[in-house]
Parts: structure tokens; C-alpha cells; sequence
């Protein structure tokens, strides 16, 4: 192995990422360490621990776990890639092998790109956190948890993934979360009053009386729509027929002439 790859390696194992590495909150955020292993295709072989002129020393990957202490020298590398992870902050950069590590950490890349990536998740998160939290109606919920589980009704659901159906993961983020989530399980326990679902081990799973329930109000919802609609064609009918009849009464007058005794045959057929 080249000279300057050895100590290009050297000074990031002068980094070590500690056995369990914070993922999470402010001891995550403080994380700047490195990890090189070596690879067989997709087969992790070694996890370096330091490394000399013949070769890499570390722990050896046997059986899904790793056997301290083995070395593999450098007359052995052929077909061998070297992984070096970058845990910067909450965020992993994977680089395969010392150029790629060189190209994005010498020129600053891997930070443009850890911008990007925050800015993926945070913008969209405050945006969405400025939005008041709105629940749906009662017979949305309850569309909703059929929705979601149509594909396996006898399965058992929280407050929790109904949350999840309706607003995704960003809600758990959202200054409202609390309230929210307090009236979504007002919601369910209605429900479950009313016969729609029902308490299973601390969950709920969903009866047969919700489909039924959700069935009869999409049926009054369509006579409320249909009612609406003929009222509205009824009242347009009339002012056009109160027009026509001022027409002929001489009331109003305008100098077109025009025959619409067909026109009022035909508006007299939807009465």
C-alpha cells in the first residue's frame, strides 16, 4: 500500500468512534469519529484498530459477530475494499476506499452535503410545524382506520398509528402533538362506544359495525349532495322561468325577437 494512504489512515485512526455510538439528542449532535473496515464485496471481513507496514490489524468478522484479534497484511488486499465511515453529527458519510474519503473531506464536500440533508428534513418539518394541527372529522377518522386496515382487518392499532396514517412522522415534531393525539384517542374511545371498534390488549382493532356505520353516513351524504343539487336547479329554474314569463307578460320588453316556446317546453320537463 502506498506510503500516503497509510497516513491518511493513521490520522483518522487517531479518531475512533467509541463501542455504541449516540445516534440521537445532544450526545449524537457532538459525534465526530471515524470507523475503517475492510470489505469482501459486501461481506465485512475486518474492523481496523490500527495498521503498520505489513498490513491492518483489528477485530475479525466471523459468524455475525467479531473475533478479536486478527491482522491482514497487505500482500493480501487484492480484492479487499477499504469502508471508512465519517459519523459527523447525526449524519453518516460512507466513503469506498481513501480517494473517495480525500475528494469529499479535503474539499469540504461532505459538509455541503450534511447541509443538504438537514435542510431536507428541518425546512419541510418547519413549514409543517407552522400549519395548525387540524384533526379530521369523526367520519374521516373513521374512514381512515377502515383504509388503513382493509388489508388485515383482525389486525390490532394504537392512537399512535392512526396518527401516523393521517399526518406521517413529521407529527411527532409538531408543537400540538400532545393535544392532538389527546383528541385522537377521544375520537377512538367514541368509537368504541359506539360499536365501530374495540379494545384489544391496550390496542384497538376494528368491528364490523364500522363499515356498516361509514356506509349509511356516505349514503346521507350523497341525499344531502343530490338535495342540494336539485334545490339549486329548481331555484335557477324559476328565475329563468319568471324571465320568460315577464317576457310574454309585456313587464319587460327588448328589441330582439325571439321564439322560445321549444326553450319552455324543454325547462318545463325537469319540473
Amino acid at each position: 500500500m502506498k506510503n500516503y494512504k497509510i497516513k491518511i489512515i493513521e490520522n483518522l485512526l487517531r479518531k475512533p468512534c467509541p463501542i455504541r455510538i449516540p445516534r440521537t439528542g445532544e450526545k449524537g449532535k457532538s459525534v465526530n469519529c471515524y470507523s475503517i473496515s475492510l470489505y469482501a464485496g459486501d461481506v465485512p471481513l475486518l474492523l481496523v484498530e490500527e495498521i503498520n507496514r505489513q498490513g491492518f490489524v483489528g477485530m475479525y468478522f466471523e459468524s455475525d459477530s467479531f473475533k478479536p484479534r486478527a491482522s491482514i497484511p497487505f500482500s493480501l488486499m487484492y480484492g479487499l475494499n477499504i469502508n471508512i465511515e465519517h459519523f459527523y453529527g447525526l449524519y453518516t458519510h460512507v466513503y469506498n476506499g481513501v480517494f473517495d474519503y480525500c475528494w469529499h473531506e479535503w474539499t469540504g464536500l461532505y459538509k455541503l452535503q450534511t447541509f443538504f440533508a438537514w435542510s431536507k428534513h428541518h425546512v419541510p418539518q418547519f413549514f409543517f410545524n407552522k400549519k395548525s394541527l387540524q384533526l379530521p372529522t369523526r367520519m374521516k377518522i373513521l374512514e381512515k382506520i377502515i383504509s388503513k386496515q382493509s388489508v388485515d382487518p383482525s389486525k390490532t392499532f394504537s392512537s399512535l398509528d392512526i396518527m401516523n396514517y393521517v399526518y406521517g412522522l413529521r407529527w411527532y415534531s409538531h408543537p400540538q402533538r400532545t393535544e392532538v393525539r389527546q383528541k385522537m384517542e377521544l375520537y377512538l374511545e367514541s368509537f368504541v362506544a359506539s360499536g365501530e371498534i374495540k379494545r384489544f390488549s391496550g390496542d384497538y382493532q376494528m368491528a364490523g359495525q364500522a363499515v356498516a356505520t361509514l356506509e349509511q353516513y356516505q349514503i346521507e351524504v350523497a341525499r344531502a349532495k343530490s338535495d342540494s343539487r336539485n334545490q339549486k336547479a329548481i331555484v335557477m329554474l324559476t328565475i329563468i322561468l319568471a324571465i320568460f314569463t315577464g317576457f310574454q307578460a309585456g313587464v319587460l320588453e327588448t328589441s330582439y325577437k325571439l321564439n322560445i316556446d321549444k326553450l319552455i317546453n324543454w325547462l318545463l320537463s325537469f319540473i
